[in-house]
């Protein structure tokens, strides 16, 4: 049996009684029909056990089996959760301080920091494609209006603009290299709508006021050897900056993946729609700096973050909207496999210390954030909602496999069919809170 300990630096009184789940009556994590017959056995056996009290009337009868029922059925929450929805109105960001010394660990992610020496303009027009501006030290191939890239060049500067319903944009390169986005719109029925094959970085630039949109098709044609995850796929870092908007839809893939990092920097404005996979999926980590970004991901087990490592929040505003249910597979041993959606889930740690992260998610078995490492929150605001059902697991706002430390910030998790914080291991909950609210463990709200 999962076992939480909770550490508050206060009071423990003012947090309030510890209670099991509203319906898990045997304290396993989850609300089925184990519940059911905890209760009967308590009505037959005549034992008084608080737990059995599903409904808070102070006695363990057939109404509380009752209750467990309508849990079950999804109409057992009288909670009424905040409201989150896509928000893409503007946000006042405060100054980015850009690094200077050379030998900083952050130095290479800011496209300031590199001399742009070689300029090569490219324009999509329907299915044909003109690109000018190339040395003899970058070969360009064209077949229609997908056009490949092979450099050696160093410090080339691509910019994209103009309309295709039948092309992309493909890159080897020794180099890392920026692409500048200039009011592009590409569509790929095939693949990756930007495809760099190199695991150096790509600088992704969001021209000021320019609206620029990426697809994938539902199919990829694949090349041996080459992999290609996303509408905007990369083997080495996404760096993303500017202060236009970048709309990815997928219907293939994901919206945006790298073999290596993502790091979304202030003022940049996206938005990632996927019917197929993750929103944003890494290896390395993800980073959010600032920006404003959205996601809606229906995807059944999909997410709308996922890394490998670890994910790092420090401004911005993100929202994320999760609609997919249960996915299940088949692994390794023969087994049927279930996973559910979630909004964020690292498979190392989590830090947030700023900025903003609404998540909604209202598929079954659905998470909000799932950390397998560590999850420490010391500023910002996040806003959790799942509103699905149980049907392999129960539902939950934040799962974290070891500890869990709130420190600062606005925290609100709700779970209306689940837990609002399931930890394997020590919750903290430091000093210093205005508010603290626990709903039999469907809601958590700290606010400092």
């Amino acid at each position: 049996m999962k076992r939480i300990f909770f550490v508050l630096l206060v009071s423990i009184t003012a947090f309030g009684a510890v209670a099991t789940t509203s319906g898990d009556v045997n304290g396993d994590g989850e609300v089925n029909i184990s519940d059911i017959n905890a209760v009967i056995d308590m009505i037959l056996g005549g034992r008084v056990d608080p737990n059995g009290d599903v409904n808070g009337d102070g006695e363990v009868n057939i109404s509380d089996v009752s209750s467990i029922i309508d849990i079950l059925l999804g109409g057992g929450s009288s909670l009424t959760p905040k409201e989150i929805s896509l928000d893409f109105s503007a946000l006042a960001e405060p100054g980015e301080t850009i690094p200077d010394d050379e030998d900083a660990l952050d130095y290479g992610d800011y496209v300031e920091n590199t001399v742009w020496s070689t300029t090569i303009r490219v324009n999509f027009d329907g299915e044909t494609v003109t690109v000018t501006g190339n040395p003899s030290s970058v070969i360009v191939s064209i077949d229609g209006a997908h056009v490949t890239f092979t450099s050696a060049a160093k410090r080339v500067r691509y910019i994209v603009s103009g309309t295709t319903p039948n092309g992309s944009l493909k890159f080897y390169s020794d180099k890392k290299f920026q692409v500048q986005l200039n009011g592009a719109d590409i569509t790929n029925p095939t693949g990756a709508a930007i495809n760099n094959q190199c695991g150096k970085s790509l600088y992704v630039v969001l021209n000021e006021g320019t609206v620029n949109t990426l697809r994938d098709g539902a199919t990829y044609s694949m090349v041996e050897n080459e992999d290609q995850k996303g509408a905007l796929f990369s083997e080495g870092q996404i760096l993303v900056s500017g202060k236009g908007r970048l709309n990815i839809y997928s219907v293939g893939r994901h919206c945006m993946a790298s073999d290596d990092y993502v790091f979304v920097r202030p003022g940049c404005q996206l938005y990632l729609n996927s019917t197929s996979g993750h929103g944003i999926k890494a290896k390395d980590y993800v980073y959010i700096k600032g920006g404003v970004i959205n996601m809606e991901i229906a995807a059944d087990g999909a997410k709308g973050i996922n890394c490998d490592s670890l994910v790092n929040i420090t401004g911005g505003r993100t929202t994320i909207i999760t609609s997919g249910t249960t996915k299940w597979e088949t692994d390794s041993l023969g087994e049927l496999v279930s996973t559910g959606c979630a909004g964020v889930k690292a498979d190392y740690n989590m830090t947030m210390t700023g900025g903003t992260l609404n998540i909604k998610s209202t598929g079954d078995d659905a998470k909000g954030i799932n950390v397998a490492q560590p999850f420490v929150f010391s500023g910002g605001e996040l806003n959790v909602v799942c509103t699905g059902k149980q049907v392999s697991v129960a539902p939950k706002g934040v799962k974290c496999d070891t500890d869990c430390t709130i420190r600062g910030g606005s925290f609100y998790s709700c779970a209306l069919n689940g837990r609002a914080l399931d930890v394997e291991g020590t919750v903290t909950i430091a000093d210093g809170y205005t508010t603290l609210n626990n709903d039999d463990l469907r809601l958590l709200e700290v606010v400092y």
